[in-house]
C-alpha cells in the first residue's frame, strides 16, 4: 500500500488527539470521555507501524488499514461538526443584544446541557468504534509499537541553497550544440524545428532553460516563447498558450481564427524561438495542422521551434534531420551532482564516503534527476546510513526500474506521515502546473496536514515541509521573489507519477477520490463522489452544481465567470479555505460569516466591501484582499489573523488603529493607510506594532494633499516596529524630523532598554516626506539592498555611506546638488540607478565605475552638466548596461564616448530626450550603434546635430521601436541634412521596426519614402508637427498598421485616398489632435466596423 493509508490515518489520528487535548477536554462533563478516546487513539497509533509492514504480505492487515482510514475520516467529520456548533453558539452569543442576556440565560443553559449530552453520546460511539478496531488489530496479530517520529530540522525560507539556477554539471557541450543548431538556421525558411530527445529524468527541461537564457539566443531572436505542452496536444490550446506567453489577452480569445490572427499581429515583425517542452503527441495530422498554421502566422524568416520529448517517434514526426539526443551523464558527473546536493559548497567529501558515494552514483545510470533526488536523501546522513541505503534500497534495482526505485526511496525517507501527505496532495495539480508556495501551504493547512508545536505554528511547519520537499528534489523551484524568497514551484513529471501512484495504490480497486481539479466545464460530479471530496478546484463551473453535496469539503477554489457566491456554499461547515480571487464576485454575502472554520479567504482581485459578519470567522488566519477593498468594523476580533495586507484607519469606533492592537500574530506585509486619522503617540501605541515579531514588510502612509502634519512625529514614534523588519516604507510624513527609532533605524525595548539596530532591513522607501532635512542613519545596515528617496524637498545631502545596494532611486530632491562618491565607488553590486527631478544636481562623476549596472535613468535634472568622466574612470571591465535613458537635462553638454563604448554590446534601450546643449551626439551614436548587436528601442528627441551622424555605419537590424523629434534641427535651418539622416535610419531597420514616431519636420512636404517599405511590420505610426498637406497614397501599403496618430499637423488637409484606405484592413484606431485644416471624408467615417476615430479627444 506504499504507506499512503498509514500516513493518512496517522495524520487523522494525530489531529483527533490534538483536538481532544485542546478543545473537548476543557468542556465540563466531557473530560472523562475525551481522555478515554485520547487513550484509545494513542493505542491505534501504536498499531500503525506494524500494520503497514504486514500489509505488504497480508491482505488482512491491508483491509484493516483501509477500514481504519474510513473510520478515521468519519470520526474527523463528526467531531468537526461538533466543533462547528460550538463556534456557531459563540457567534450567536456575540450577536445577542446585552439586554436579552438574562432573559435567554435559562433557556441557553438548558440547551447547553442537551448539547453536551449529545456530544458525550457521539464521543462514546466514536470511542467504541476505535476500540473495536484495536481489538481486531490484536486478533490479527498486529503488534503495538511506539515509534517516535523524527524531528524535522527547521530550514530557513531565504537561503542560497534554493538558488533559482539549478546545479548544472556535465552539459556544456550539449548547450553549445543546441545553441548552434538554433542560431545557424536557414534564413530562407519561416522556421526550422529542432527536437531534443531523452528519457524522463535526463534533464531536458533544465538544459533547455539554459539554452533559452543563453546570450546568443537572446541576441538572435526578438521573441522568446516557452510553452509546457505535456500529454494533451490540442492545436487550439497550444496557440492560446503561445499567445498568452506573448501578451496578456490570450485567455480572452476562444476562436481559432481570432487566436491565429492575434498571433500574426504579435509575431509578424519579429524572429522568434518557440520552445515546446515535454511533447508526447505522435499524431502526424495534428502536427501538420499545427505546423501549417504556424507557417501562416508570419512571413518573417529565420525563426526556430525547439521541442523536448521522450519519444523518438515524436522527434522523427517533427523533423528527422535536426535531432539532438541527450545521453546520460558520466558516473563522475553523477557523483559531482550528488556531492553538490549533499555536502557544503566547497565540495569536500569526508573520508569514508567517497567509495560508497561513487557506487551510488553508478546506480543513478546517468540520470540527473536520480542523482539530485538521491543526493537529497543522503544529505546529513551518516556513513553507516549511506551503506544501508546502497545495500538495502538500491542494490537490486535494474534498468528502467532504477529511477522509480530512487524516487520511491526519497518518498519513503520523508521524516513524517504529514509530510508524505503534503507530497501526495501535490498530485491534485495537473502536470506542468506552476504551484504558488503560499497557496500550497494554505491548502495543506486546510487538509489538516500541518500540526503546530509550541515553537512553530502551522504556517512555519508548512514552510519547513516545503523546503524539505525542495531539498529532496520532490518539488522544483519555478520562480523566486525579492532577495531569494521563493514564490512558486513545479513537480517533475516522473515525481508527479510517483505521487499519483502512491495515492492510487491506497486501496485495491476501491479508491476514494478526495481531490478534484476541473479546468474546463464538465458533467456534474456524482453525489457519491462529491460527498467524499475534501479539495475542489473549479474553473467556469459545472451546470446545476449544488455545493451542499460536497458536504466534507475543506478547500474550494472557484475561478471564471462567477458573479455571486452560490448560496449552497453556506452549508459547507467544514470549509477551511475559500479562494474566489479569479472570479467577478466583488461583494461577498453576509452569510459568509457562518463559515466559522474558515482559515483562508482570498477575495476577488477587485472586491469592494467585506461584510460585517467577517468578525465571526474566529479561525480566519489569512485574509487576502486588494488595496481598495474596504474592511468591515472590528477586524481586531480576528485574533488568529496572520495575513492582512492593508488596514485603512478610520474615525469611528471599530475602524480606528486600536483594531490592530490584538492582531499580534500578523505575518508578512502590512500597509497602514490614512495615518492622519491617528491623533497622537498614545493612540498609535494601541496598534501594538512592537509586539508583532513576524511582520517583516511595513508601510506607514499618510494621505497626500495635507498642508501640515502637527502630530506626525508623535504618531510615528508610537508605531515603532519590531527588530526583525526587512522592508520599511514611510510615505506622506509631514514632520520636520523622524522620531528617534526612524532616525537611528534602530528600536528600543522599553524606556530603559538598549537600542537594537534594524540590521535585517533590505529595502527602505521614503516618499513625500517634504519637511525633513536629513535622511536616517543607514551605514550600519549590512543587508540594505534597495533605497528609494522620493519628494524629500528639503534634503540637501545624503550623508550616509553603505556599500551593498543593488537599487538606488532618487526623485525630487530639490536641494541635492551632488551625490557622494561612495555611491559609485563602494557599490559594485548596484544594478539600477534612477535619478529624477533633482534640479540643482550638477554632476554624476563615477557612474562608469559601476560594473554591475544594468539600468541607468537620469530625468529632469536641468542643471546637470556632466555624467561620468572622459577617461572612463576606474572602470576595468566591459559593462552589462541594458537600459540608458537621459531626459530633460538641458545643461548637459557632453557624454564620454569611452563610457558608451563599454556599454554598447549590451544596450537594448537608448533614450536621449531634451538635451539641447549636448554637443557630441553624432560621435556618441556612432560609437554606440556601431558596436551594438541588440538595440531594440531608440529614442532621440530634442537633441541637436543628429544630421552629422554617419548613419551608413549603423547596425539597426534589431530595432523594433524608433522615435525621433528633430525640432531642434529644423529650427536651425538644415532640413535637407536631417531628412537624409532620417531616411538612412529607416532604411537600416526596415526588417524589424514595429513602432515609428516622427516629430518636428514642419518644413518637410513629404514623408520619408522608406516608411512605405515597412509593409508587414509597422504596427503603430505617430506623426507630430509634420509639414505635409496630404498623407501619401503608399500609406495603404502598411497592411499591418493598427494605430495611426496625428498631432499638431497644421498644414495637413487630407488623409490618404479611399483606395489606400481599403488596404488598411487592420487599422483599429485613428487619433487626431490639433490638426485645424484636416477634414475627414465620409469614406473614413464609414470604414470597416473595427476603426475608432477620435478628433481632439472626442469619438467621431
Amino acid at each position: 500500500m506504499d504507506g499512503a493509508s498509514s500516513a493518512a490515518i496517522e495524520v487523522l489520528v494525530q489531529n483527533l488527539i490534538n483536538l481532544f487535548k485542546d478543545e473537548y477536554s476543557l468542556l465540563r462533563g466531557l473530560d472523562k470521555d475525551a481522555q478515554q478516546l485520547q487513550r484509545t487513539l494513542e493505542t491505534i497509533q501504536a498499531y500503525l507501524n506494524d500494520a503497514e509492514k504486514k500489509s505488504i504480505t497480508q491482505d488482512s492487515a491491508k483491509i484493516w488499514l483501509r477500514e481504519l482510514e474510513v473510520v478515521a475520516f468519519d470520526a474527523d467529520n463528526v467531531l468537526d461538526e461538533l466543533s462547528y456548533h460550538l463556534l456557531h453558539k459563540k457567534a450567536k452569543k456575540m450577536r445577542t443584544p446585552k439586554g436579552k442576556d438574562k432573559v435567554l440565560s435559562c433557556f441557553s443553559s438548558f440547551n447547553g446541557i442537551l448539547h453536551r449530552r449529545d456530544m458525550a453520546h457521539t464521543i462514546k460511539q466514536i470511542n467504541a468504534t476505535f476500540e473495536c478496531m484495536n481489538k481486531r488489530a490484536t486478533d490479527l496479530g498486529i503488534q503495538s509499537v511506539i515509534v517516535n517520529a523524527p524531528a524535522i530540522a527547521h530550514t530557513s525560507i531565504e537561503t542560497d541553497s534554493f538558488s533559482l539556477d539549478p546545479i548544472f554539471i556535465g552539459r556544456n557541450d550539449d548547450v553549445s550544440k543546441l545553441v548552434d543548431m538554433l542560431t545557424q538556421i536557414h534564413e530562407d525558411r519561416i522556421f526550422s524545428m529542432v527536437a531534443l530527445v531523452g528519457m524522463g529524468g535526463m534533464g531536458k527541461t533544465t538544459l533547455t532553460r539554459k539554452v533559452f537564457n543563453h546570450e546568443s539566443i537572446k541576441a538572435r531572436f526578438g521573441s522568446l516563447i516557452w510553452v509546457h505542452v505535456s500529454q494533451k496536444f490540442d492545436p487550439i490550446s497550444l496557440f492560446k498558450k503561445i499567445l498568452s506567453a506573448l501578451t496578456s489577452d490570450g485567455d480572452g480569445v476562444e476562436r481559432r481564427e481570432l487566436i491565429l490572427k492575434r498571433l500574426q499581429e504579435v509575431l509578424k515583425s519579429k524572429t522568434y524561438l518557440l520552445v515546446l517542452d515535454d511533447v508526447w503527441n505522435e499524431d502526424v495530422q495534428m502536427w501538420e495542422d499545427f505546423i501549417n498554421s504556424m507557417s501562416g502566422v508570419t512571413s518573417t524568416t529565420g525563426n526556430s521551434i525547439l521541442i523536448t520529448t521522450r519519444s523518438e517517434k515524436v522527434a522523427f514526426t517533427v523533423n528527422q534531420f535536426h535531432i539532438h539526443h541527450l545521453n546520460g551523464l558520466s558516473d563522475e558527473d553523477c557523483w559531482s551532482l550528488i556531492k553538490a546536493k549533499t555536502f557544503d559548497k566547497n565540495g569536500e567529501v569526508p573520508s569514508g564516503f567517497e567509495m560508497i558515494g561513487r557506487q551510488i552514483a553508478k546506480r543513478c545510470r546517468g540520470l540527473p534527476l536520480a542523482a539530485n533526488v538521491v543526493g537529497g536523501v543522503l544529505r546529513s546522513k551518516s556513513e553507516e546510513e549511506w551503506c544501508l541505503i546502497n545495500e538495502n534500497w538500491l542494490s537490486d534495482a535494474q534498468g528502467g526500474e532504477n529511477i522509480s526505485k530512487i524516487l520511491k526511496l526519497s518518498y519513503d525517507h520523508l521524516p513524517s506521515p504529514s509530510l508524505k501527505k503534503c507530497f501526495t496532495f501535490c498530485s491534485v495539480f495537473p502536470k506542468g502546473r506552476k504551484i504558488l508556495k503560499e497557496e500550497l501551504i494554505e491548502l495543506w493547512m486546510a487538509e489538516g496536514f500541518l500540526q503546530p508545536s509550541r515553537r512553530n505554528d502551522m504556517e512555519s511547519v508548512g514552510d519547513m515541509f516545503f523546503n524539505v520537499l525542495l531539498q529532496n528534489s520532490l518539488l522544483q523551484v519555478q520562480m523566486g521573489g525579492v532577495y531569494g524568497n521563493l514564490k512558486s514551484c513545479m513537480m517533475h513529471d516522473l515525481v508527479h507519477d510517483l505521487a499519483s501512484s502512491v495515492v492510487s495504490n491506497n486501496a485495491d480497486g476501491s479508491i476514494v477520490v478526495r481531490y478534484k481539479f476541473l479546468e474546463e466545464e464538465s458533467s456534474p460530479i456524482p453525489k457519491n463522489v462529491a460527498k467524499h471530496l475534501r479539495t475542489l478546484f473549479l474553473k467556469g463551473g459545472i451546470p446545476g452544481t449544488i455545493f451542499s453535496n460536497f458536504e466534507r469539503l475543506h478547500n474550494l477554489t472557484l475561478s471564471g465567470g462567477y458573479k455571486e457566491l452560490p448560496n449552497s456554499i453556506r452549508e459547507l461547515i467544514h470549509l477551511r479555505n475559500l479562494n474566489v480571487y479569479e472570479t467577478e464576485i466583488v461583494n461577498l454575502p453576509k452569510w459568509i460569516g457562518e463559515l466559522h472554520h474558515l482559515q483562508t479567504l482570498r477575495a476577488c482581485w477587485r472586491s469592494e466591501n467585506l461584510p460585517s459578519t467577517l468578525k465571526y470567522m474566529f479561525n480566519l488566519r489569512h485574509l487576502h484582499i486588494d488595496s481598495n477593498t474596504k474592511l468591515p468594523e472590528e477586524i481586531g476580533r480576528l485574533t488568529s489573523l496572520r495575513t492582512l495586507p492593508y488596514f485603512t484607519v478610520g474615525k469611528e469606533k471599530g475602524f480606528q488603529i486600536e483594531e490592530l492592537g490584538s492582531l499580534n500574530n500578523l505575518k508578512g506585509s502590512l500597509e497602514i493607510k490614512d495615518l492622519e486619522m491617528v491623533h497622537d503617540k498614545e493612540e498609535a501605541l494601541k496598534a501594538n506594532m512592537f509586539q508583532k515579531p513576524n511582520l517583516f514588510d511595513l508601510a506607514y502612509t499618510w494621505s497626500d494633499g495635507r498642508e501640515e502634519g502637527t502630530n506626525d512625529e508623535s504618531v510615528l514614534e508610537g508605531l515603532q516596529p519590531q527588530s526583525n523588519l526587512k522592508k520599511l516604507k514611510i510615505s506622506g510624513f509631514k514632520g520636520i524630523r523622524f522620531p528617534t527609532w526612524a532616525e537611528k533605524m534602530a528600536v528600543r525595548d522599553g524606556p530603559q532598554g538598549s537600542w537594537v539596530p534594524l540590521d535585517n532591513l533590505t529595502e527602505i522607501k521614503l516618499s513625500n516626506c517634504s519637511e525633513i532635512e536629513e535622511i536616517p542613519t543607514l551605514e550600519h545596515l549590512p543587508n540594505l539592498k534597495s533605497l528609494s528617496l522620493y519628494r524629500l524637498k528639503k534634503v540637501r545631502l545624503i550623508n550616509a555611506s553603505f556599500n551593498h545596494l543593488t537599487s538606488l532611486e532618487i526623485e525630487e530632491l530639490d536641494q541635492l546638488d551632488c551625490l557622494p562618491e561612495w555611491i559609485f565607488y563602494n557599490n559594485q553590486n548596484l544594478s539600477l540607478l534612477y535619478i529624477s527631478n533633482c534640479r540643482v544636481l550638477r554632476e554624476l562623476a563615477g557612474v562608469e565605475t559601476l560594473n554591475s549596472l544594468e539600468s541607468l535613468y537620469i530625468h529632469h535634472c536641468e542643471n546637470l552638466k556632466s555624467i561620468g568622466s572622459p577617461s572612463g574612470g576606474a572602470r576595468q571591465s566591459q559593462g552589462i548596461l541594458r537600459r540608458l535613458s537621459i531626459r530633460r537635462c538641458g545643461e548637459l553638454m557632453e557624454l564620454p564616448c569611452e563610457m558608451l563604448e563599454l556599454w554598447a554590446p549590451t544596450i537594448e534601450e537608448l533614450e536621449l530626450e531634451g538635451l539641447r546643449s549636448l554637443k557630441n551626439l553624432p560621435m556618441l551614436i556612432d560609437c554606440l550603434v556601431k558596436s551594438s548587436t541588440c538595440l531594440k528601442y531608440l529614442t532621440i528627441r530634442g537633441v541637436p546635430k543628429l544630421k552629422a551622424a554617419s548613419v551608413e555605419s549603423w547596425d539597426l537590424s534589431s530595432l523594433e521601436s524608433l522615435s525621433i523629434d528633430v525640432s531642434v534641427e529644423w529650427s536651425r535651418g538644415d532640413s535637407v541634412g536631417i531628412a537624409e539622416t532620417v531616411e538612412g535610419m529607416l532604411q537600416r531597420c526596415c526588417n524589424s521596426l514595429r513602432y515609428l514616431s516622427l516629430e518636428g519636420m514642419e518644413n518637410w512636404e513629404w514623408l520619408p519614402q522608406s516608411i512605405q517599405y515597412l509593409t508587414t511590420l509597422l504596427d503603430e505610426l505617430r506623426l507630430s508637427n509634420i509639414g505635409v498637406e496630404e498623407l501619401p497614397q503608399w500609406l495603404g501599403n502598411l497592411s499591418s498598421l493598427r494605430g495611426l496618430y496625428l498631432w499638431n499637423c497644421n498644414k495637413l488637409k487630407r488623409l490618404t485616398s479611399v483606395d489606400a484606405l481599403n488596404h488598411l484592413t487592420k487599422l483599429e484606431e485613428l487619433y487626431i489632435r490639433d490638426c485645424p485644416e484636416l477634414r475627414i471624408d465620409s469614406e473614413w467615417r464609414n470604414h470597416h466596423g473595427n476603426l475608432k476615430i477620435y478628433v481632439d479627444g472626442h469619438p467621431v
